[in-house]
């Protein structure tokens, strides 16, 4: 009966194939330059291949290997310097690729380890500081994959004004041995940027810009190289292609259809087969904070953190606002955390609304905030004075930390969307996406569940994120004691009310002794 069934399903499959690859095949304009397609060694007419490297074939690609990092293939010829164009090409990655963390050491021979490029202008394509444009994938849990218009690097770079043409990806992880599609589009009249990953939309330039980009000028060649990665039919075009014909590239061209894989990319960057959130407090739960932020007592909860425009009470809620300018590394100062006055303990519910009275900036939740010994960092410490975000997670605080609101110019912001990590590990446990963009001047609820080393955020009764966190993972243990903090970033003006805390303890209190407590296991 199994057999039965699988042979079924994998009928479906390939008529679903067919059916689309003849849907979309007729639509698709003719690429004016093509690579790899037919790659044979020692064919130097269009590419220049130096240093080592093979051919594998794998599910019915074939694609070039550079097997050295000094290994580099040459591309003679592109269309990125026309108008408008788009660039396609396949890439696998031999090895499983995700966010990983590092040491100084791991650079002593190759000083760009945490870089693998897709596509660059320069020689040596592991050398993105050189280049004058570069689409690469980066092993920090933010910015991931990027397509960058620029010379020098991505960070804070990038940002110092003018602002440089770049679409930025929080979050994209390569399964060992399975082909991607990646293509990237752009229109350098109308500023338009756009990147896709087998055919859906995970990026575009920033929609809140208030000038026009930067670009430097792309050289003649490019080139490809990195000992991980296959690279398989690279095409340019001279239009930008749509949606639906960079989807249809996508499905004539791939060899085995993974439709899980489909349904996993559609639910991460399109928002597609979203939940909702069901879960409701019971007696076990204690209410520990319940503000509705609109009485002028309701700032003694708090410490201010950083030099923000205005933190005050209003008749809406607690209005909070930042500095109105474009990133850059003078005003990241200018930013600021709210930090509630006491810590928290045990298992976690968090529930408040907000709402976005301009657009653009980036609010936050952190959570369960501590000193890295579990201690009560604001208690122990001096309390911190700069809103900068190194305290999150280059510094001795722990937390986990969702960005919710994100409308940034060094992120996806055309979409509503949510990066949850666990810092200062800088481990991302989770990235989803909401297939609308975010309505301003409109309340909006965030719920945010722990239990034990389950957590669950959610937007408008939407589930955004499941996870589990593990403490034997490298990268500390699971969080359950500390501070709450809402934090926002440049260029955000904003309204929060009907604060909301419960905790549902694991230990009892028997006894306190000059601030130390003797604690015993809860029945």
């Amino acid at each position: 009966m199994k057999r039965q069934s699988n042979a079924r399903i994998k009928a479906f499959t390939a008529l679903l194939f067919i059916s689309f690859s003849t849907a979309f095949g007729q639509s698709i304009p003719t690429p004016q330059i093509s690579y790899l397609n037919e790659f044979k060694f020692g064919d130097t007419s269009k590419v220049k291949l130096t240093g080592p490297a093979r051919v594998v074939n794998v599910d019915g690609r074939r694609g070039l290997n550079t097997t050295s990092i000094h290994s580099v293939l040459a591309l003679k010829a592109h269309t990125m310097k026309e108008k408008r164009g788009t660039v396609s090409m396949w890439v696998m990655s031999l090895e499983d690729l995700g966010t990983s963390g590092g040491k100084s050491t791991m650079a002593k021979s190759n000083p760009y380890w945490q870089t693998y490029p897709l596509l660059s202008d320069c020689p040596d394509p592991q050398n993105v500081v050189r280049a004058n444009f570069k689409m690469v994938w980066m092993n920090a849990w933010h910015p991931n994959l990027i397509a960058l218009f620029g010379k020098d690097k991505f960070y804070e770079n990038a940002f110092n004004l003018p602002h440089k043409a770049l679409v930025a990806v929080s979050h994209f992880s390569f399964k060992s041995r399975k082909w991607y599609n990646f293509a990237l589009t752009w229109d350098y009249d109308k500023d338009e940027y756009r990147l896709y990953l087998n055919g859906i939309s995970i990026g575009k330039e920033d929609q809140f810009r208030k000038q026009k980009f930067h670009r430097d000028s792309i050289n003649t060649s490019l080139y490809i190289g990195n000992p991980t990665f296959c690279y398989s039919d690279i095409k340019f075009y001279n239009t930008n292609l749509t949606e639906k014909e960079v989807y249809g590239v996508f499905r004539k061209e791939v060899t085995r259809f993974d439709l899980p894989l489909e349904e996993e990319l559609q639910h991460t960057y399109a928002g597609k087969k979203i939940k909702p959130f069901q879960w409701k407090i019971d007696e076990s739960w204690t209410s520990k904070l319940n503000l509705s932020l609109t009485k002028s007592a309701d700032i003694d909860s708090f410490y201010v953190q950083g030099k923000p425009v205005q933190v005050e009470i209003t008749r809406e809620g607690l209005l909070i606002e930042t500095i109105d300018k474009e990133m850059n590394a003078a005003v990241l100062d200018s930013q600021m955390y709210v930090w509630t006055k006491k810590p928290f303990e045990g298992d976690l519910y968090v529930e408040y609304e907000y709402k976005s009275l301009r657009p653009g900036g980036l609010s936050l939740l952190l959570t369960q905030a501590s000193g890295m010994n579990r201690e009560d960092f604001m208690a122990d410490y001096p309390l911190r004075t700069s809103g900068r975000m190194t305290m999150i997670y280059g510094e001795d605080v722990r937390s986990y930390h969702w960005e919710y609101y994100r409308e940034m110019a060094d992120m996806r912001n055309d979409l509503d969307n949510s990066a949850f990590m666990k810092q200062p590990w800088n481990y991302p446990l989770a990235f989803a996406t909401r297939n609308v963009p975010l309505a301003k001047d409109t309340w909006h609820k965030l719920q945010f569940l722990q239990i034990d080393n389950k957590l669950v955020g959610a937007i408008d009764g939407v589930i955004m994120f499941e996870c589990t966190d593990d403490g034997f993972t490298n990268n500390g243990p699971v969080l359950d004691f500390g501070r709450i903090a809402i934090r926002c970033m440049l260029r955000s003006k904003m309204v929060f009310r009907n604060l909301k805390v419960y905790n549902k303890e694991k230990i009892k209190t028997e006894k306190s002794i000059d601030g130390e407590r003797i604690i015993k296991l809860k029945d």
